[in-house]
């Protein structure tokens, strides 16, 4: 069968607010590579419209979606859409040409994982996907291509009498069953991420584990779920050597949730990589509390440069309330041993939680500088759907559910919560003074210039230093 993915392009008047534009981040959607991966496998035919990348990148409009779906003439379409992207989902379906012939639709995603009743909006949808997909739309195009009745098959989500019924798929368990990424369906040359999350290019993402076992009240779990399953370290290492030999990538970014959950699996991961001498530059996303010195020392010589955390707040109260799970005193060590090993630190930061005061966002921008950073990196807080943060925000505030557009945790034309606390422009104006008072330091500046080393970090420091500079007083 031929088999369309599309993740739909941004609309033109809606691309980034200024400083995220600027820096030009544009990622790969890593999920539709494994989705296309395990498809192909099956020997049929995929295409992937990456539309937020050829959108920035090539100016990719819904008019070059109408066409290219009618040059692929596909025999099923998939739409893949988060939260913030189901306004676009309309914009897709009027893209689409309906005739006789017109094609099975899927709505996937993270947007119908967290609320399977969005489907309901849609009558030209004829079923969504939940949950981790791979192998459970390989086995509903497999009944598809029989002839089968599709219903009730597990990750299906369908319609009936005007109500919706679905099956949650099973859990990948052994991550190392999933084939390669279908990299060569993408064209690496457009992709790049933070200019402060990089440092040769091409530089691409990988998940090398799903699941996370903690409690955080903001984080959606309704796709990969609590428990935790990764790649072995053999599988991590192939498919690093991959991305090395067959697309000349330089620079990896690990997008697993917590990459050292298991430091069995990361001592070998660095273990392979330094004895295949694979010539790799790396960072990683964790815990402040999943590192220790020697595991950082090792890491560092398989190649890792930065690591990124979630602090969130300077405010014991809100670590608390948050259900973080970590202390003061733990970020502070971790930034300790990080700096003593060599390991630059990026850390995120979350401003606007229910409750919160204006005095506890001053207490987190005073104790973000006293950490001497690496990167600070701070978001607006969204209260996704079907997470508890979602029920505390309608309970000491207001979500405005007319525009999911503004749910993707940075300042778009307004933001996604009103706060009993704080109105949306003292919000604003702790967001834009914290990034300046951060980054626009003497002594951050003074320390930046000295680690400039190659043309691109000359590039990079150029394009962050415009990005920052963009925001008021």
């Amino acid at each position: 069968m031929k088999i369309l993915i599309i993740h739909p392009p941004y609309k033109r008047d809606k691309l980034y607010i200024k400083p995220i534009k600027a820096m030009g981040v544009i990622l790969p959607n890593l999920g539709l590579l494994y989705l296309a991966a395990v498809l192909e496998n099956q020997n049929h035919i995929v295409k992937i419209i990456d539309g937020p990348a050829l959108a920035v990148v090539k100016n990719y409009s819904y008019k070059n979606l109408t066409n290219d779906i009618k040059k692929f003439n596909p025999d099923v379409i998939g739409i893949s859409a988060s939260t913030s992207q189901i306004p676009l989902i309309d914009l897709v379906l009027n893209s689409i040409k309906y005739s006789d012939t017109t094609p099975q639709i899927f709505l996937g995603g993270t947007g119908i994982s967290a609320d399977t009743n969005i489907i309901l909006n849609y009558p030209k949808i004829n079923f969504g996907i939940i949950g981790e997909a791979e192998f459970a739309f390989m086995e509903i195009i497999k009944k598809l291509e029989q002839g089968k009745d599709i219903k009730e098959s597990k990750g299906l989500v369908w319609k009936e009498n005007n109500k919706v019924l679905f099956k949650y798929p099973d859990k990948i368990n052994n991550l190392d069953s999933l084939p390669l990424p279908s990299w060569h369906l993408l064209d690496l040359k457009i992709y790049k991420p933070s200019v402060a999350n990089y440092r040769k290019l091409p530089s691409v993402p990988l998940v090398t584990g799903r699941g996370c076992p903690y409690s955080c009240i903001f984080c959606s779990r309704s796709t990969e779920g609590l428990k935790y399953r990764a790649q072995s370290a053999e599988r991590v290492v192939e498919e690093i050597e991959n991305l090395v030999n067959n697309f000349k990538v330089k620079d990896i970014q690990f997008y697993d949730d917590i990459f050292t959950m298991d430091i069995d699996r990361v001592k070998k991961i660095c273990q392979l990589i330094i004895e295949k001498n694979i010539k790799i530059m790396w960072t990683c996303r964790t815990r402040v509390d999943k590192v220790n010195v020697n595991i950082l020392k090792l890491m560092k010589k398989a190649g890792c440069y930065q690591i990124a955390v979630g602090i969130e707040s300077g405010s014991d109260r809100i670590l608390k309330y948050m259900k973080k799970g970590i202390t003061k005193e733990q970020i502070i060590n971790f930034c300790k041993i990080t700096k003593k090993v060599g390991i630059d630190t990026r850390a995120f930061f979350i401003f606007g939680f229910p409750t919160e005061t204006k005095k506890e966002i001053k207490e987190t921008i005073k104790f973000m500088l006293k950490l001497k950073l690496d990167v600070a990196q701070i978001m607006i807080f969204t209260p996704l759907p079907g997470t508890e943060a979602w029920k505390e925000a309608k309970k000491y505030g207001k979500i405005d559910e007319t525009d999911f557009s503004n749910f993707t945790y940075y300042p778009p034309n307004k933001i996604p919560f009103s706060s009993d606390e704080l109105s949306e422009k003292e919000l604003l104006q702790l967001y834009s003074q914290a990034y300046r008072k951060f980054y626009l330091r003497p002594s951050y500046l003074l320390n930046k210039l000295f680690k400039i080393r190659t043309i691109e970090d000359i590039k990079r420091n150029f394009i962050a230093f415009k990005g920052i500079i963009s925001f008021k007083k």
